[in-house]
């Protein structure tokens, strides 16, 4: 009897015991338990913060862009001519120092000069030109505002009834002038591009001014091994800055190249002078190749027929689209050691915060960032998504600052 109830606890015990199993292995074999959860949620709320804090950075980016449009512009620009002005201060008497940072200044005044005098070119020459179609652009956007109110007149009886008799009253004639709002608007675009430029080349020369200072300023609150590592980083971006405007250069030479075949191909007047302004807005990404692509496509719809305006259409825009989304993403990525697709996203984003200044400093942004994060231990990781390369050693080896 005592056997039996002796049995019966050894069993009773057993039970207890196999019931507890799980809960006692929990942490250290099945990863259930209190352990694990904490571990969960921890990292869970690691994740959201860092959600926040990006969400609050894009919002900061957006709301400070008057600010660090031409505060960034100047430090790329800065960057860009360093070599020219050191490459004169070395070879001149070090109380002639100061002609290496005009050397400087004369080059970017000398490119900014040759970009707006080639735009100034095209300018006058359509001037010149643009009486003869004169006519044709008119009647053409007579043509487009008859169908605009013919639309609005199928979509809203009530309204399209009024709107005819208004049209039947003013005899046909054009409400608005489609080239004087065209011109008010680029004028008002041009005015706030100059001050900015100015703005921008201001920073940049007292940049320059202040370079050395700064640099004292880093050793003493980094120390010298640190401010090395900041200065490599500097020189490695402004290296593969000047590259990427190698680049635009290359790519926009091609790109004009192609629109003078094509345009020639049809017989399209100005195809010179459209091939020039393909060039000179290369430059500027999205909005450039829009206006560049417009203007010769408006010409030839009020001179050509309508087939021939369709096929100069459609091979302009298979030029954008191919230069723009193919060659230029991977020729840029390429020479920046950045991932195509990065760089697409890149200046898709930039688009969004900043316009067309965003997308113009899409690409060397992309290059900031990731040489900035290769230089955290932390977040080197991150760089070597961004880049092409396939580990660090070979994304080093390429933006290392020759």
């Amino acid at each position: 009897m005592r056997h039996a109830e002796a049995e019966s606890v050894d069993s009773g015990t057993d039970g207890g015991h196999w019931d507890d199993g799980p809960g006692d292995d929990g942490p250290g074999n099945d990863g259930s338990g209190p352990g694990r959860g904490r571990i969960d949620r921890f990292n869970l709320a690691l994740w959201l913060l860092g959600i926040l804090a990006g969400v609050a950075v894009l919002w900061l980016l957006q709301a400070a862009a008057s600010i660090l449009i031409p505060v960034i512009s100047a430090f790329f620009v800065a960057v860009a001519v360093a070599p020219v002005s050191r490459w004169v201060r070395e070879r001149v008497p070090r109380r002639l120092s100061w002609l290496g940072l005009a050397a400087s200044m004369l080059l970017i005044l000398g490119i900014l000069a040759a970009f707006f005098g080639g735009m100034a070119l095209v300018a006058q020459r359509v001037a010149e030109d643009f009486p003869q179609y004169a006519e044709a652009l008119g009647k053409l956007w007579a043509k487009v505002n008859q169908w605009v109110q013919g639309a609005k007149a199928d979509l809203a009886p009530a309204a399209g009834q009024g709107s005819g008799q208004q049209a039947g009253q003013g005899g046909g004639e054009v409400p608005v002038d489609p080239i004087t709002g065209f011109a008010k608007a680029a004028l008002s675009s041009a005015g706030q591009t100059a001050s900015i430029l100015v703005l921008t080349v201001f920073l940049a020369l007292l940049m320059q001014l202040e370079a050395p200072v700064w640099r004292e300023k880093i050793v003493m609150a980094l120390g010298r091994e640190r401010c090395r590592t900041a200065v490599e980083a500097v020189a490695a971006i402004a290296q593969q800055f000047r590259r990427y405007l190698v680049v635009s250069s290359v790519l926009g030479l091609i790109t004009g190249a192609l629109y003078i075949g094509w345009l020639s191909l049809f017989g399209v007047d100005l195809a010179l002078l459209w091939g020039l302004l393909a060039f000179l807005l290369n430059y500027v990404p999205v909005v450039g190749s829009v206006v560049a692509g417009a203007l010769p496509v408006l010409l030839t719809v009020a001179t050509k027929d309508a087939g021939t305006a369709t096929a100069v259409a459609a091979g302009l825009l298979v030029i954008e689209q191919v230069m723009g989304n193919f060659v230029a993403p991977h020729m840029q990525g390429k020479q920046l050691a950045i991932s195509p697709l990065v760089v697409m996203i890149a200046l898709l984003l930039w688009s969004w915060l900043w316009g067309a200044a965003g997308a113009l400093l899409a690409a060397p942004m992309a290059v900031l960032i990731a040489i900035t994060l290769n230089h955290a231990d932390a977040l080197r990781p991150f760089a070597i998504f961004m880049s092409d390369k396939s580990d660090r050693e070979r994304f080093d080896a390429h933006t290392r600052a020759e």
